[in-house]
């Protein structure tokens, strides 16, 4: 299954933590954009390049056959928005998991939309896969 995972820039560990445990299970990655979280403020003074990156991540939403997005202490923005882009992709029937990990910090009320299954942990999401 081709996965994307989202959260807080500044939590890249537990997102990396949650793409190696896709990883291995057998999944791959969509974009690993915590590979390179070294622009991170200052979109507007290198607008081509932060439109490539939101023309990226939200290609990977796209692409992907399931987006877990990581619930973390630390508070994120983008990730709203690439939730947003993947709920869109579910209520029209194109997503069948759109799924939040991990403990809720920082509400959204679009974590309790009925589209979107919360666990505790990646494993166990990974676990009710058939």
């Amino acid at each position: 299954m081709k996965i994307y995972v989202s959260g807080p820039l500044s939590d890249t560990v537990t997102v990396q933590q949650v793409q190696d445990t896709a990883l291995a299970a057998g999944h791959e990655l969509t974009l690993d954009w915590s590979a390179d979280v070294s622009f991170a403020e200052g979109y507007a003074t290198q607008a081509e390049r932060s439109a490539r990156m939101a023309q990226d991540e939200l290609e990977a939403v796209i692409a992907a056959d399931a987006v877990l997005v990581v619930a973390s202490q630390h508070d994120g923005r983008g990730m709203f928005v690439e939730l947003g882009a993947a709920l869109t992709r579910a209520s029209r029937g194109e997503l069948n998991h759109v799924v939040l990990i991990g403990e809720i910090h920082h509400e959204s009320v679009f974590y309790f939309h009925p589209l979107v299954q919360r666990v505790p942990t990646v494993e166990h999401w990974l676990a009710q896969l058939p």
